[in-house]
């Protein structure tokens, strides 16, 4: 059952059950063909963004985050967090515990950008620092899928 979100949700660090959930899902999900995304990451005054867009209809598994984070979603989804499934829709905000491994499946188009803080200076240490899985992550040497800016401030 899903609900709107309440101011007060915060994404709770995940079960050792919950993360075998998303991780036998994204099992799965590598089987069938990828909806093909673009990744646009910022460091900027200390802080690290990563914004993806996906159109409507669209399953997408998290890696493991490890440290806390914001985690901003802009549009109409469904977010799987530790046996719960949170309707989002419009434009949510929400704390995010270190520890935690989601999924989301899209009703409409959405965006979603995750900040945390950040000494990293370049994305590959700012991917390393927020999750063990980063070999997991699009690979920063397809460089069509990312966009990035480093602004040095």
């Amino acid at each position: 059952m899903s609900e709107i979100i309440p101011l007060h949700t915060r994404l709770e660090p995940s079960t050792p059950e919950a993360i075998d959930k998303v991780r036998r899902l994204t099992e799965v999900l590598l089987q069938v063909p990828q909806t093909p995304f673009v990744t646009e990451h910022m460091l900027h005054g200390g802080m690290y963004t990563r914004t993806i867009r996906l159109p409507a209809e669209t399953v997408v598994t998290a890696v493991l985050i490890q440290v806390p984070t914001v985690l901003i979603i802009s549009g109409e989804a469904e977010v799987y967090s530790n046996d719960t499934v949170v309707h989002v829709a419009g434009f949510s905000v929400l704390p995010g515990a270190a520890g935690r491994k989601i999924a989301f499946v899209t009703r409409s188009a959405v965006e979603m950008t995750m900040i945390f803080p950040t000494q990293a200076k370049t994305v590959d240490e700012a991917q390393r620092e927020f999750t063990a899985e980063h070999e997991m992550l699009v690979p920063l040497t397809r460089a069509d899928e990312h966009l990035i800016l480093i602004t040095g401030e």
